[in-house]
């Protein structure tokens, strides 16, 4: 499966790009997502994009979702930290977000312990505890 999505941890939520994924594999995703949003909780997400497509319908795909999704992230993502040491990422994310911004805060950082940092931090600000967790991606620097 080239997405991974951990919900195990809630109300952390890791997620891993790895692998050029199929229109199926992101709508698989955006159901499981759909199960965070049903919560009606807070939550913060850590995505390591490792691998990923870049292709239009992707960006496209994606881009609807967080339109349609705005408003249920705006009140319950407390943040969003994706790990990516490339360069390709941040133009794919670039224009994801000229189709649609964030309606969170994020940041696009290159480890585990960045993004870490990151959550705890926005999770502060939110009044939610995380867990303490190591990184579940051993192959991440």
């Amino acid at each position: 499966m080239a997405i991974t999505l951990d919900l195990s941890h809630l109300p952390l939520v890791l997620t891993r790009f790895d692998g050029e994924q199929t229109l199926d594999e992101v709508e698989e995703y955006i159901g499981r997502m759909a199960e965070v949003h049903a919560r009606r909780q807070p939550y913060l997400s850590i995505t390591w994009m490792r691998r990923y497509a870049r292709g239009s319908e992707h960006t496209e795909r994606i881009g609807r979702w967080i339109k349609d999704t705005e408003e249920l992230t705006r009140q319950y993502c407390l943040g969003v930290a994706m790990i990516s040491q490339s360069t390709g990422f941040r133009f794919a994310l670039a224009a994801i977000f000229l189709i649609r911004p964030m309606p969170c805060p994020y940041l696009v950082c290159g480890t585990w312990s960045e993004a870490i940092a990151y959550a705890r931090a926005q999770a502060g600000k939110g009044g939610v505890e995380l867990p303490e967790l190591a990184s579940p991606w051993t192959e991440l620097p």
